[in-house]
């Protein structure tokens, strides 16, 4: 199977989800080489990580975060399920703030 942007982020938001039902409200966009992870917040897409710089050959990405108005490296590389490690383990802060947030205001 080729590289795609869109199945990298599925297969990794699914590991999430496996792991930490708090992840059910991630949602992932895709644009050409890169896809982005974020959540709706009434209506407004609020994008959180991205997953760029993708090796075709390796099935890796890098992974970003969202600070501020701009993307700043997390200095991650690796599988869906290598990132997803690092997502549920010490970079789970990037991320579940929104996500609590959110599934907060749908109860």
């Amino acid at each position: 199977m080729s590289w795609n942007p869109e199945h990298f982020a599925a297969t990794l938001l699914r590991e999430l989800r496996a792991k930490d039902t708090l992840a059910s409200v991630l949602i992932a966009k895709h644009r050409g080489r890169t896809a982005t992870i974020g959540v709706l917040d009434a209506e407004d897409w609020v994008p959180l990580l991205r997953l760029s710089n993708p090796s075709a050959a390796c099935n890796v990405m890098s992974l970003d975060v969202r600070h501020h108005n701009r993307w700043a490296p997390t200095f991650e590389r690796g599988t869906p399920t290598i990132l997803a490690e690092q997502l549920l383990g010490p970079l789970r802060f990037t991320w579940a703030l929104s996500a609590e947030a959110i599934g907060w205001i749908e109860t």
